[in-house]
């Protein structure tokens, strides 16, 4: 029998043996010898060490590969099958709603920085119609802050509750302006406080034929870009358990400040948000099978609107809408008198 590299010829009553290579051993030699007995201790350590030598080079691998920049991107959309009116046309109509791609990228930059980046793709009402940029942003950020840049369309509305109609809160508030903002939020200092200043740059209010949306190609459907920055506008929210307030305003002289404050009830979250000339309330729910909200805008304009949806799946929808608009100020030419309503079949991925 060979053991190791050495033959061994007198072996006495062989019973058993070991398989690993580098020892050998029988029933004599354990009751007799001492027990096991290695071949070759030199190759048996030099091997060992080489073992663990090659695990640190892997562990010491996988830390190298965990600190370098990784990116990812994806892709996400809604399609909106919708019924419905607006408040100057009671008569229903049937059709496609707004679709919307939209694409997000981010990557880790190391350091603790991460660079994010999103756009979106908006048509309007389905085949042969505009198809628009719907906004864009880009940031980066880590433990000094974050600073990014955003292009988005801002409704009038302080608050939102889900409504979604033709004719919607943000209409019955004013209505809505492209805006492209600079902004830089600064790093959390003081637990529960998020602290962000801002410099936009807004569009006139959009005209009722763009739908909203801006794809019209009309000039009060863009924003300039960022030329100056005389107005410095900041935010300033705590949040303790399930409340949060918020103060945003900016150091123009007579500037309006926006105080909201909002509590999580558990069975409903409620919201409610004031500034000169407006005020508003928002409650939402799971109420059963459905998701509802209510929506109030009183002060210069004065609206009520309601929701309530059902999920047919995870990524399939129902939705109806109603606002219902009894006061318009003299400068809101986007809101109307009266009432309208949105029933959509909406599938997102």
């Amino acid at each position: 029998m060979f053991v190791g590299s050495r033959q061994r010829k007198t072996l006495k009553s062989s019973k058993s043996f070991a398989s690993l290579s580098g020892f050998w051993s029988n029933t004599y030699n354990f009751l007799n010898k001492g027990g096991w007995q290695l071949a070759n201790p030199a190759a048996l350590i030099s091997t060992l060490e080489n073992s663990q030598m090659k695990k640190t080079l892997i562990a010491m691998a996988a830390v190298a590969v965990a600190g370098v920049a990784s990116a990812q991107a994806t892709i996400t959309g809604a399609f909106n099958l919708d019924m419905g009116n607006t408040t100057t046309n009671p008569a229903k109509s049937v059709g496609m709603g707004d679709a919307i791609i939209t694409i997000s990228a981010s990557e880790d930059l190391g350091g603790g920085l991460t660079a994010s980046a999103s756009t979106s793709l908006q048509t309007a009402a389905g085949r042969n119609t505009d198809t628009a940029n719907n906004g864009y942003s880009l940031s980066i950020g880590g433990g000094v802050g974050t600073l990014s840049y955003t292009s988005y369309l801002s409704g009038s509305g302080l608050l939102s509750a889900g409504v979604s109609a033709a004719n919607d809160m943000n209409d019955a508030a004013g209505g809505y302006k492209a805006r492209n903002r600079l902004a830089y939020t600064l790093p959390a200092m003081v637990d529960g406080v998020t602290a962000q200043v801002r410099w936009d740059s807004d569009s006139s209010t959009l005209s009722a034929s763009n739908g909203n949306n801006g794809v019209d190609g009309s000039d009060n459907a863009y924003a300039s870009s960022l030329s100056s920055f005389a107005t410095t506008k900041y935010s300033i929210t705590y949040a303790t358990g399930a409340v949060s307030i918020n103060l945003t305003s900016s150091n123009a002289a007579g500037a309006a400040k926006i105080y909201t404050g909002t509590y999580d009830a558990g069975v409903a979250q409620i919201a409610a948000s004031s500034t000169t000339g407006q005020t508003e309330y928002t409650v939402t729910a799971p109420v059963g099978v459905l998701n509802v909200g209510f929506h109030m805008l009183s002060g210069n304009n004065k609206a009520t609107g309601m929701t309530a949806s059902y999920a047919l799946s995870k990524r399939t929808s129902v939705r109806y809408s109603y606002v219902n608009q009894t006061t318009v100020a003299s400068t809101n030419t986007a809101g109307a008198l009266g009432t309208n309503y949105r029933l959509r079949l909406a599938h997102s991925f």
